[in-house]
């Protein structure tokens, strides 16, 4: 009677100590030799070092070898503990003895839970005396200490329970130790997977990272440390309730549990069909995604390779059920998964949800944004938003013009492309985003790009020296490029008057100014520093706005011309010995081009065609030190190289009509 009442058994909890506990003593060994061993092995004058160990042993996340004993213990300790439900003669016989399923697993689970408690708490208790005796850095106080250990149980116990929810659903326990790691990293992988996958079949969408942070990673806590390990309370109570999901879901399945089925890979017959759907599913999305990524802008290969991935899959997974190779007669199955695909797969295709064509009612608009990269995060930034209504209208009407072009956006083989950003908030705090890949020259010439680049907010957006603070500005260095000459400007009035004159050039800035390929005459870089800056250097060194003297600052070369500088902060005709301008040869090969003249001190003679014309007059060099271009040379173009006195070189570009 007292068997049928108890939960636990001490009898089985002592065996399995008896049986076990050699797992035990390898990970304390295990947790001891990562970590606490070397602390004190380590040359107390050593103080770094002794610190960096500690806090490298205290950040389990990133101390790699204690997160694979965290995986690795608890699934080989579950599998062999349980090792006796997988094989049909241990099966029954343990279950002909005066104890009850409820019984038998409650006391392995107790059994698990202490052999891996006993090496974290005593390791535990060697890091406290580690911390208190040796310790003297900043970085970590002694609530961290207690943190990992309370972490390190987390992880072990969710392993541990995962590996036990496993080995009731399958008769192997190679299956139940594979089944575990699939699980543990499923939620991360698999909404990776789908969002990888809409990114290449729903023209603009924005696979958000926030989801895969938000939910995807925080799910399970082994995947949480990927995203910087937040101990959130709410996390912190979820990931309890977890442990408490698989026990009792471990439980029920154990109680329905048919001993016959030891040695089935998966020993629910209710289950099956969900593991043969849900592992084609799987292959068929990673089908589908090397093929495109194969041959990247050709939908069709995207296509064969969901049906390649899905029949590959099915019949991997059938074979697994079966334990059989001889599964090609039951293929039959695959049709009903192909039809719900491809009918999944048309919807979204032919955007039947109107996913695609949607675009926002500005009445209900609150802020907008426009950039080259998008997701949750960005709508948290206000500061990167506009919110004058008037810039709301090209925002929608450059979305209106991608949206109705989208065949031939899509059919971009061979162009140069750029990354457009659109999205919008509303007033009720829902979002809608869109990222888009552009030929170059959709964005060229665009009324509605222009628009955008010209309005006050946008430059003010993007432009860091808009949000820069002059009371909290150290000094501004600015060095001229080609030449060994530079400015260092500390005087608070002068700064501020540079800073000021800067801003107003760039409001004034066109459309053609600001994506003009031009190169500057100088870098500047503006300092910062606060009151904390003699703690750390990266504190310093961090708060830089860096830009460049624009050649078409007007504003800023006069402010130079005055201040006596303009002479020292740019390439000068004196500092040119000669220039050299000619056509390029075969000038549509611009890959082979781009990449033989990157070497600003090397340039190949024979890209050159017909006769090269020398330029040795001041004033011509002028005109051409002011108009060259830099970056990617386009067809049709020109080369023009100008020779210093000092021996470097600047490369540069024209084409027919600035030359």
């Amino acid at each position: 009677m007292k068997s049928e009442t108890s939960f636990f058994s001490k009898t089985i909890i002592k065996e399995d100590l008896k049986r076990f506990w050699g797992i035990g003593a390898l990970y304390f060994l295990a947790l001891l030799f990562t970590g606490p061993i070397y602390i004190f092995m380590i040359n107390s004058n050593n103080l770094d070092r002794v610190n960096y160990t500690i806090e490298k042993f205290l950040d389990i996340y990133k101390s790699g070898f204690e997160l694979i004993y965290t995986v690795a213990v608890p699934i080989i300790l579950a599998t062999l503990i349980f090792r006796y439900l997988q094989l049909k003669n241990s099966s029954g016989m343990t279950h002909s003895f005066p104890f009850t399923r409820t019984m038998l697993l409650n006391s392995h689970i107790v059994s698990g839970l202490v052999i891996l408690t006993l090496p974290i708490l005593i390791n535990l208790l060697i890091m406290l005396i580690a911390y208190t005796n040796l310790y003297t850095g900043t970085e970590i106080v002694l609530t961290d200490v207690y943190r990992w250990f309370f972490i390190t149980l987390l992880l072990n116990f969710t392993v541990f329970l995962m590996t036990v929810f496993t080995g009731m659903i399958s008769g192997v326990s190679f299956v139940q130790a594979v089944l575990s790691l699939i699980f543990l990293f499923l939620p991360l992988g698999l909404t990776g997977l789908v969002l990888a996958t809409l990114d290449r079949i729903l023209f603009g969408f924005v696979a958000d990272n926030t989801i895969l942070e938000n939910f995807a990673m925080n799910v399970i806590p082994l995947t949480n440390g990927f995203n910087g390990g937040n101990t959130d309370p709410l996390l912190i109570i979820w990931y309890l309730m977890l442990l408490a999901i698989l026990f009792f879901a471990s439980r029920f399945l154990y109680i329905k549990r048919n001993l016959e089925n030891a040695t089935d890979p998966i020993a629910f017959n209710i289950l099956k069909p969900l593991f043969k759907y849900g592992f084609t599913f799987c292959t068929m999305i990673l089908g589908g995604l090397y093929f495109s990524e194969m041959a990247k802008d050709n939908q069709i290969w995207l296509y064969f390779g969901f049906f390649i991935g899905a029949l590959l899959g099915y019949i991997i997974s059938e074979m697994i059920v079966q334990k059989s190779i001889w599964v090609f007669n039951r293929l039959i199955g695959l049709v009903p998964f192909i039809v719900a695909s491809g009918l999944l797969l048309t919807i979204m295709e032919l955007d039947l949800t109107g996913y695609e064509k949607h675009l926002p009612d500005l009445d209900k608009v609150e802020s907008a944004y426009f950039g080259y990269s998008i997701n949750s995060k960005t709508f948290k930034q206000d500061s990167r938003l506009f919110h004058k209504k008037d810039n709301f209208i090209p925002i929608k009407e450059l979305h209106r013009l991608i949206v109705n072009n989208k065949e031939a956006i899509d059919k971009r083989h061979n162009f140069i492309t750029r990354n457009i950003a659109i999205g919008y908030k509303y007033s009720n705090g829902d979002t809608l985003m869109r990222k888009y890949t552009v030929p170059q020259s959709f964005i060229e010439d665009n009324p509605y790009i222009k628009k955008i680049y010209e309005s006050e907010e946008y430059k003010i957006i993007n432009n860091g020296i808009f949000r820069v603070n002059l009371s909290k500005v150290d000094y501004v260095d600015i060095n001229a490029r080609y030449v060994d000459r530079q400015v260092k400007l500390t005087d608070k009035n002068e700064i501020n008057e540079l800073i000021n004159v800067i801003q107003k050039d760039i409001l004034n800035q066109t459309y053609e100014e600001m994506t003009s390929n031009r190169e500057g005459w100088a870098s500047i870089r503006i300092m910062y520093t606060d009151d904390t800056k003699e703690l750390h250097d990266k504190l310093y060194y961090n708060k830089i706005i860096h830009l460049e003297w624009d050649k078409s600052y007007k504003g800023l070369e006069n402010f130079f011309k005055q201040k006596g500088y303009y002479n020292y902060l740019r390439v000068l005709p004196e500092d040119i010995d000669f220039a050299v301008v000619g056509k390029l040869k075969n000038s549509k090969d611009v890959d082979r081009i781009y990449k033989e003249t990157m070497d600003f001190e090397t340039v190949q003679p024979e890209i050159i065609e017909g006769e090269k014309i020398e330029i040795r007059d001041k004033e011509k060099i002028e005109k051409l030190l002011r108009t060259y271009k830099r970056g990617y040379p386009e067809a049709g173009k020109y080369i023009v190289i100008f020779h210093l006195k000092n021996s470097r070189k600047i490369i540069g570009w024209y084409n027919e009509k600035t030359l």
